[in-house]
Parts: C-alpha cells; sequence; structure tokens
C-alpha cells in the first residue's frame, strides 16, 4: 500500500514491517498508474454491547471509484483529465 499512499502514520506501528507507521493518505492518482487497488479491512460489531465481533474481513476497492474521484477532481479544478482515463 506504501506505493499508493502519501505518507506513513507512526502513531498505527506494523509489526511485520519492522514496526514502521501503516501507509496513510491514498492518492487516487497513483492508485490509477499503478493500477494497485487499496485494501479494504472490515469488522462488524454486534448491534448489543458486550457480544462482541461477529464479522471481519478484506476486499480491495474497485478501481472505477477512483476513476470517478480523479475526472471529478480534474472538473472541479477546470484541468484537462489525463489521457489514460477515460471521461465518464
Amino acid at each position: 500500500m506504501h506505493y499508493i499512499t502519501l505518507g506513513r502514520n507512526s502513531a498505527f506501528t506494523l509489526p511485520a514491517m519492522n514496526f514502521g507507521g501503516t501507509p496513510a493518505g491514498i492518492d487516487a492518482r497513483r492508485v490509477l498508474d499503478t493500477n494497485i487497488m487499496p485494501i479494504i479491512n472490515t469488522g462488524i460489531a454486534h448491534k448489543e454491547a458486550g457480544i462482541g465481533q461477529i464479522g471481519a474481513g478484506i476486499t480491495r476497492a474497485p478501481l472505477e471509484c477512483f476513476t470517478q474521484a480523479v475526472v471529478a477532481l480534474a472538473s472541479r479544478l477546470d484541468v484537462a483529465v489525463p489521457g489514460s482515463i477515460p471521461a465518464s
């Protein structure tokens, strides 16, 4: 994930990464440039306090949401959309 983020958050370290900070600040342009979709880690808590976690899993964000974000930002800033990004 560090290839598509702007930096690291030292408040949340990862032992598997030699206690380096977690990647933070996903850059939609880097996602499109690298075709690396961010990993989403989810956890679901029960609606009643004290019961705990009832589900968990991981998935990847779809590329289309990043394409739409870059197109919308380019439109708002009145700049041209890069040629490799299809304008919706």
